[in-house]
């Protein structure tokens, strides 16, 4: 071995000497930054702190990289949430009182407004759903005679939009996007729920008279037109004998009993 190679071999030993040290001390600090990859699952937003400072905020399903000194990661679920709104008594705008609950479905589209500005944003709008039940519910009746009118019973589209639009105005600020609010369950409370029934069962009884009083008015009024047209001779007497006869036939809830009047003349004797 020439004198030339064998010092370019001592240099080379003494270079890879001086860096395996160096190597060694590397190795752990790579190690520890290889750490800062992390992944966000699908309908998942990641919140970045840095020294409890936000950083920004991931929303994007993949493999994603922070450098991981100082760092703290938050999660939140941007999938649809549905909370069932627990049963409440309330007076409805007619005065009587009610048993109401209710469904609200939301979700998460600020992350950071929801990890760090609440405590606890499910709880929130459980808890704000509730209330703004009980304060739309004591706005409407429960019942409605005008089919137009907006009524709870049966939960038009009025309804539902001062559900969400209210509750939107109050979940706002938590990050939180209302999608539905409905009405579950709606009955009268116990302490009234028999007369209300039996009030319910006289207005329909006075709507069932009536509708069969117009169709019976109709029904005599055709009946007179179609014998007048047909030249049947009908005085007023017999007229209005006729229509008070069908009138009570087609009005009356009995099963009638038809008669033909008898004339009987008698004649003195002697």
């Amino acid at each position: 071995m020439s004198p030339t190679s064998a010092s370019t071999d001592v240099a080379a030993v003494a270079v890879l000497g001086a860096l395996v040290p160096f190597l060694l001390l590397l190795l752990p600090f790579v190690a520890y930054a290889l750490g800062g990859f992390f992944v966000v699952q699908p309908q998942t937003q990641a919140v970045i702190l840095r020294f409890g400072k936000p950083l920004r905020t991931v929303s994007d399903a993949g493999i994603h990289y922070t450098f991981p000194l100082g760092r703290r990661i938050l999660r939140v679920t941007s999938s649809v949430i549905a909370v069932d709104l627990p049963r409440v008594t309330v007076l409805e705008a007619s005065g009587s009182p009610i048993e109401v609950s209710g469904i609200c479905s939301y979700r998460v589209v600020d992350a950071q407004r929801a990890l760090l500005d609440v405590a606890d944003y499910g709880a929130l709008v459980s808890l704000l759903a509730t209330a703004v039940m009980k304060n739309v519910c004591a706005e409407y009746p429960y019942d409605a005679p005008d089919p137009h009118t907006p009524c709870l019973r049966k939960e038009n589209d009025a309804v539902v939009a001062h559900l969400v639009r209210d509750l939107q105005a109050l979940v706002a600020p938590a990050g939180v996007q209302v999608l539905q609010m409905r009405i579950n369950d709606l009955t009268y409370a116990p302490e009234i729920a028999q007369s209300m029934l039996l009030r319910q069962q006289a207005a329909a009884m006075v709507d069932s008279r009536r509708t069969i009083v117009e169709g019976a008015v109709r029904t005599a009024c055709d009946a007179q037109a179609q014998m007048r047209s047909s030249g049947m001779p009908v005085d007023p007497a017999a007229s209005a004998s006729f229509a008070s006869s069908l009138m009570l036939v087609l009005c009356s809830g009995e099963r009638v009993q038809t008669f033909m009047p008898v004339q009987v003349e008698v004649s003195g004797h002697g």
